[in-house]
């Protein structure tokens, strides 16, 4: 009668997601490959993964992984976005496993992050507006000069950065944290909502949009423009 179950709940998680259920251990095991991959200029990681991204002449990817996690891998070129994360046709379960990457790039102009994953960014230096997506309880972290800069944050996702961007755009949700205190900008709109605690620091104008038990905070001495509060949020000085 409980494999009969167990088979009806496979069934049904296959059915409402489209997707397998897979539960992954490692194996302990590690291996190194590098992929022949190159012209692209945004970054899409899930599943996990911790990458460190840096700046270069020329491309690079190299991969780390246990061994018995090579079959699911996927690390591919679509357009001009470089993905790494697992089989998208399967829903994982990962335990204990080795999921890292390198990867090396003339210039970053997109990163989206979902599914538990990391990244570290450092020495990028460009005037091209830069687009970050988090989701999923991922973590960006590191060092980025870029152009007029958007952050899209959700679901207990972290952001710490410091350089520079010219405008710049956060919507943050959730549980989020957004650190930008070394990230100096010129003029920022901030909306953060559910319990998310934003930091900008800027010296142009602000427009700020708090709910929830969200906080926004700021550094500098902006031109306030329109400042909107619910619920018990708040915009202040930091």
């Amino acid at each position: 009668m409980f494999k009969l179950i167990m088979i009806f709940v496979l069934i049904m998680a296959v059915l409402i997601t489209g997707c397998i259920p897979v539960t992954l251990t490692g194996s302990g095991d590690v291996v190194t490959q590098e992929e022949a991959l190159n012209g692209f200029y945004k970054v899409d990681i899930s599943h996990s993964f911790g990458v460190d991204i840096s700046q270069g002449e020329s491309f690079s990817v190299v991969i780390r992984v246990d061994d018995n996690l090579v079959e699911h891998l996927q690390v591919v070129k679509e357009g001009s976005t470089l993905k790494i994360g697992l089989d998208t046709n399967r829903d994982y379960t990962i335990i204990n496993a080795t999921m890292e990457a390198e990867v090396t790039m003339p210039e970053l102009v997109g990163l989206d992050l979902s599914g538990s994953s990391d990244a570290n960014v450092s020495g990028f230096k460009s005037t091209k507006s830069l687009v970050v997506d988090l989701s999923g309880n991922s973590a960006l972290l590191g060092d980025i000069q870029a152009g007029d800069t958007r952050f899209d944050i959700s679901g207990n996702s972290t952001v710490t950065l410091a350089g520079s961007a010219g405008d710049l755009t956060v919507d943050a949700s959730g549980n989020s944290l957004v650190d930008l205190v070394d990230f100096p900008v010129s003029d920022a709109n901030v909306d953060a909502g559910g319990a998310s605690t934003v930091t900008v620091n800027l010296s142009g104008r602000l427009n700020a949009d708090a709910s929830g038990k969200s906080n926004i905070y700021y550094l500098g001495d902006p031109t306030l423009g329109t400042i909107d509060t619910s619920g018990s949020s708040t915009i202040q000085p930091k």
